[in-house]
């Protein structure tokens, strides 16, 4: 094999495959991300379990869309004047990717379901070459 396929394949384990394990609380790393293009529209979907979607944040600007998370847990058990254990865990994420240029920004929906978040990016109409009659004059 070649270092260039070995390469790619280290980088697609390493990209593509990374745990998200935020409710068996180790740190969300980068989460799977899946693009799926249709006919009228793309679906972006990120496997995302165990995280609180309110706390998801879809942007879209210059045509890079960003999907991020922030979260910060602290818990503190305390008998009387003693702390027993603390916790503190802080856990974030953040992916981006290039749209294509047929896409409606403006009609970007995104729905969170049973540990996938997915986005839904309606393309734009494609634009219909038009036929100009040539007149002849006499």
């Amino acid at each position: 094999m070649s270092a260039n396929l070995l390469s790619l394949i280290d980088q697609f384990f390493d990209d593509g495959i990374r745990p998200i394990t935020y409710a068996l609380s180790r740190p969300v790393t980068s989460p799977a991300l899946n693009v799926k293009e249709y006919k009228d529209h793309y679906e972006v979907s990120l496997a995302v379990p165990g995280i609180d979607p309110q706390k998801v944040k879809v942007e879209i600007k210059e045509n890079i869309l960003t999907v991020s998370f922030e979260d910060e847990k602290k818990e503190v058990n305390k008998d009387g004047d003693v702390i027993r254990q603390e916790y503190h865990e802080y856990v974030s994420f953040s992916r981006s990717l290039s749209l294509p240029k047929n896409v409606d920004s403006s009609s970007i929906k995104a729905k969170y379901n049973r540990g996938i978040l997915s986005i839904n990016i309606t393309k734009l109409p494609e634009a219909q070459p038009k036929t100009i009659n040539v007149e002849v004059e006499e």
